[in-house]
C-alpha cells in the first residue's frame, strides 16, 4: 500500500480530464455491496481529481447486461454469485471470467472468501483478493491497477473509436447517403468506414492517442526514423499464414529459435505452395554482436535486421540459412504447438523483406570492370584533347 500511494502522492499515476472512474461492484450480499460503495466512493485514484464512482448490482446476469449497456472502467466481483447452469464448483470462477470477456474488455478483482478457486486465473489483468484482508487492501489493488495506465488506454481507445464513427458518420455519411445506394448490399459502407478507422490509428492518429495517455516522447514525430513497433502485428490477425509471418520454435529448455516465412501470401492462400520456405534467424545479445551484425545488415542484401518489439527479440535473417517444411507437417507442429506464430511484419516491411529476398536470389554477377584500362583510355582522351585545342 505504501508504495502505491508513494507513487498517487508523487504524482506518477496520469491526469485526466474526466472526474470519475466507474467501477462496478457485484456481490449477492446487498450489506457487502452497501459497505464497500461507501468506502470506495469518491476516493481519488488518479491526480488530481480522478474519482470513483461505484455502482452496486447483487445480480450477476444483471451485472453482465450492465456491461453491455455501460463502459465500465472496472469491476469487482465475488467468485460464488448463484448457479451458473449448475456448472460443477470447482467451474464457477472460469465461467463468471468468461462470462465478462464475452462482453468487454476491463480490468477484473475478484474480492472473495473463496480465493482459492481462481488463484491460478490471476494475471496483471485479473487480480485476486482474499475479502477477509479488508477494503483497504481492495483500494490498493485498484490504485495498483490505474498505476498501471491500463484503464485510461481502454477508456482513450474507445473514445477514439466513437470520435472516428461518429464525425465519418455525420460529415460524410449522412450527405452522401444516396450515394450508397437502396441495395442491401452495404459492403461498401462497411469498407470504408473500417478503413476509416484503421486509418485514423495510424501515423497521427497513434500520436493523438499516445499524447491523451500522457506520452511526451513524440517518437511518432519523427518523419525520419521509424518505432520499431511499426514493423509488426502482434499478435497476427489473419488466421491464414502469410508471407513475413515470424515463428518460434523451442528446442530445449533454454533455447529458442526464431523464423520468418519467405513463401509469397498468394501461394499460401490458394494452396500453391507444398513447402513453406522460412528464413532462419540469430538473436543478437550484447551491444558488440549488435554492432557486428547491424552493419552486416547494412551492407548487403543477404541480411535483415528486426528490432525487438514484445515478443520479437533483437534478431538478424540470413538469406542463406534457408529451410523448408512441408505443409502439412508445419500444420501439425501448429496444431501441436511446437511452434507458435508470434507476429507478423506490417506493411511494407512484409513486401520489401520479400523484394529483398528476390533482389538477392535473383542477382546476375558481372565480372569487375579493368580499372587500370579505363583510367588509362581516360588519360589519353585527355592528352589527345590537349593536343588538338594547341
Amino acid at each position: 500500500m505504501e508504495q502505491h500511494l508513494a507513487l498517487f502522492f508523487a504524482g506518477e499515476y496520469e491526469m485526466t480530464k474526466e472526474n470519475y472512474w466507474h467501477l462496478l461492484f457485484v456481490d449477492d450480499n446487498e450489506e457487502n455491496c452497501t459497505i464497500a460503495a461507501k468506502f470506495l466512493n469518491n476516493k481519488v485514484v488518479l491526480l488530481p481529481d480522478g474519482k470513483l464512482k461505484v455502482d452496486i448490482e447483487i445480480d450477476f446476469n444483471n451485472a453482465l447486461e450492465r456491461l453491455e449497456s455501460y463502459n465500465y472502467d472496472l469491476i469487482v466481483l465475488d467468485v460464488r454469485l448463484g448457479p451458473l447452469e449448475e456448472e460443477k464448483e470447482d467451474e464457477e470462477g472460469i465461467k463468471v471470467l468468461e462470462s465478462i470477456k464475452a462482453r468487454r474488455f476491463l480490468p477484473v478483482i475478484f474480492y472473495t472468501g473463496l480465493p482459492y478457486k481462481v488463484a491460478y486465473l490471476e494475471t496483471p489483468l485479473v487480480k485476486v483478493i482474499e475479502n477477509t484482508k479488508g477494503l483497504p487492501k481492495l483500494l490498493e489493488t485498484i490504485l495498483e491497477i490505474m498505476a498501471s495506465k491500463l484503464p485510461q488506454v481502454n477508456r482513450e481507445l474507445l473514445r477514439h473509436v466513437e470520435e472516428v464513427q461518429r464525425r465519418y458518420m455525420w460529415d460524410f455519411v449522412e450527405s452522401n447517403w444516396e450515394k450508397f445506394g437502396d441495395t442491401p448490399d452495404r459492403s461498401a459502407l462497411a469498407y470504408l468506414l473500417a478503413r476509416r478507422l484503421a486509418k485514423s490509428l495510424d501515423g497521427p492518429g497513434i500520436e493523438k492517442l499516445a499524447g491523451r495517455l500522457g506520452d511526451t516522447s513524440r517518437l511518432w514525430c519523427d518523419e525520419e526514423h521509424v518505432h520499431p513497433i511499426r514493423y509488426y502485428v502482434l499478435p497476427p490477425i489473419s488466421l491464414r499464414l502469410m508471407s513475413g509471418d515470424i515463428f518460434r520454435r523451442k528446442i530445449n529448455e533454454e533455447g529458442t529459435e526464431y523464423f520468418v516465412l519467405l513463401s509469397p501470401s498468394c501461394d499460401i492462400a490458394w494452396d500453391k505452395a507444398d513447402w513453406m520456405l522460412f528464413t532462419q534467424c540469430s538473436v543478437l545479445s550484447g551491444e558488440e554482436e549488435y554492432t557486428k551484425n547491424i552493419n552486416k545488415w547494412k551492407q548487403s542484401d543477404r541480411y535483415q535486421f528486426f528490432p525487438r518489439a514484445i515478443e520479437v527479440p533483437d534478431m538478424i535473417s540470413d538469406f542463406q540459412q534457408l529451410t523448408a517444411i512441408k505443409k502439412e507437417e508445419l500444420y501439425e507442429l501448429i496444431a501441436g504447438k511446437k511452434i507458435e506464430r508470434i507476429a507478423s511484419l506490417d506493411s511494407p516491411y512484409c513486401e520489401a523483406l520479400t523484394a529483398q529476398f528476390a533482389r538477392y536470389f535473383g542477382r546476375i554477377g558481372t565480372p569487375d570492370l579493368n580499372e587500370e584500362l579505363i583510367i588509362q583510355n581516360v588519360r589519353m582522351q585527355i592528352s589527345k584533347d590537349a593536343s588538338g585545342s594547341k
